[in-house]
């Protein structure tokens, strides 16, 4: 049996019908802007431009559990993107979640914010191509720090392609995406910087993101760097046997196809 749940927050309600109407909709239309495991497209809808995150359909003990224990993905977005909003921390608004169910377990869902739009992400920052890289990233340490973690808010995801950055005037817009995947909690100082182990960048740069925490906790630098160099390692050697294991996996596959 097949079923659909949504919810449309209150500022949206005029896009009742469209929301209600997405999954079969998604397919053939939008602008596909990502696209790997889940997709993402834009519309336009309303006089609104829509970003519309379509996720791919969880394993099947994920789609028992996401119906009846944790909530889908979707649902957690659009639920955690209310929730930025109120502690005031930058993130698209959230406008619908959408969850089709075949015979009580998860199949598709789709997560609807408002596009935001951006000069930059934090991952063209860490790679050396924007001007005023260090007081960029100042700004964004502090953000994370007063915005993120004095907040409570622990962003299991907090990879540089979920920044996305607006300069204005002399200071920067931080809009952080993704949000599915958050731990609400008292965060103490080797916590947060272990929120900086995915950046995927430099020892120098991992040096500066260290000290630059640090200072805003009152905390000492020299024991911060080590311990975030030793974060960002661990980080390093975890990616690298995960591929080994997915290279060895996909090797496995083309060799029983070969047969």
């Amino acid at each position: 049996m097949e079923k659909i749940i949504y919810r449309v927050a209150p500022n949206y309600k005029s896009l009742d019908a469209w929301v209600k109407q997405l999954p079969d909709y998604f397919t053939d239309h939008g602008k596909t802007i990502f696209k790997s495991r889940n997709e993402v497209k834009i519309f336009e809808c309303g006089g609104q431009l829509l970003n519309v995150k379509s996720f791919k359909v969880p394993n099947w003990i994920n789609r028992f559990v996401y119906v009846y224990f944790r909530g889908s993905k979707a649902e957690r977005s659009f639920r955690y993107a209310q929730n930025f909003l109120r502690l005031g921390i930058s993130t698209p608004e959230a406008v619908a979640f959408i969850e089709c169910h075949s015979n009580g377990l998860l199949k598709n869902s789709f997560y609807v914010s408002l596009h935001c739009q951006y000069d930059f992400t934090l991952r063209e920052v860490l790679n050396y191509q924007v001007p005023g890289r260090e007081e960029i990233l100042k700004q964004w340490i502090k953000f994370t720090y007063e915005k993120l973690h004095l907040n409570g808010v622990f962003h299991l995801d907090y990879s540089p392609g979920n920044t996305l950055i607006n300069k204005i005037g002399d200071s920067y817009e931080f809009n952080i995406i993704d949000l599915n995947r958050m731990k609400f909690r008292e965060i103490p100082f080797v916590l947060g910087l272990k929120n900086f182990r995915q950046l995927d960048t430099d020892i120098k740069t991992i040096e500066f993101i260290a000290k630059e925490y640090a200072m805003l906790n009152g905390e000492d630098s020299s024991a911060a760097v080590r311990k975030l160099k030793e974060f960002h390692l661990a980080n390093v050697s975890s990616r690298r046997r995960h591929m080994k294991i997915k290279k060895f996996i996909r090797g496995i596959f083309r060799s029983g196809r070969d047969d």
